[in-house]
This record gives C-alpha cells, structure tokens and sequence, in this order.
C-alpha cells in the first residue's frame, strides 16, 4: 500500500518533496524548522517500519542487479545450442558455419533457423 492509496500525504512519501535549497542548508534550524523535520523523519520511518536500530545496524549487502538475458542471435537447428552475439564466436557456431555447411541466415532464430538443411 505504498503508492495512490498512501494514508501519508505526498510531501511525505516522495524523498524528493520540499527539498531544502543550498542557501537553506547554510543556515541552522528554528527549533520549530527541527520539529517540523524530525516529526517528518519519524513519520516516515512510522510509514516505511524503520526502526532506530535499523538505522544504527550494519546495511545488508544486497546482491548485485541481475542483468536481463540477451536475446539469441544465433541457435544451432539440431544440436539447440545459442549465441548471443557477446564475446568470442562459440566453438558450435564455427563448426557448423566452416564443417556442417550452414549459413549464418540459417542459424538465426524465427523461421529461416527451423528450416531443413
């Protein structure tokens, strides 16, 4: 339930809402400017279920993005094998362009792939 049905007003849910200028930064905080921020920290934490303990734990490495997979560029008609076109030209593709006979049209996948040779 964190998005349109939100019970937190936006200025409250979007991090990058009334952000404070350079100028601002420059200048301390009224001691109802530090209420205003803490209340609006403590609400969020409220809002997202952070703790303080959360804030002063160690941060869990997250494990690195996954990278979507490549689209196949070449598949070999009987043996499956694919090739995405990233890196050295794979052992299966250089047989069966320079001792099986096929083209490079005929490994492509889609309809010329599935052709009879």
């Amino acid at each position: 339930m964190h998005d349109d049905e939100s019970p937190l007003p936006s200025h409250l849910t979007d991090p990058a809402a009334d952000l404070p200028t350079a100028d601002a930064l420059s200048q301390p905080l009224s001691r109802r400017e530090r209420a205003a921020v803490i209340a609006r920290i403590e609400a969020l934490m409220e809002y997202w279920g952070i703790t303080v303990a959360d804030l002063e734990g160690e941060t869990p490495d997250l494990p690195p993005p996954t990278a979507a997979p490549r689209a196949v560029k070449y598949r070999h008609p009987v043996t499956g094998d694919t090739w995405d076109g990233d890196g050295p030209h794979p052992d299966w593709l250089r047989s069966a362009l320079l001792k099986e006979g096929y083209r490079l049209d005929e490994l492509r996948p889609g309809p010329a792939s599935e052709a009879d040779h």
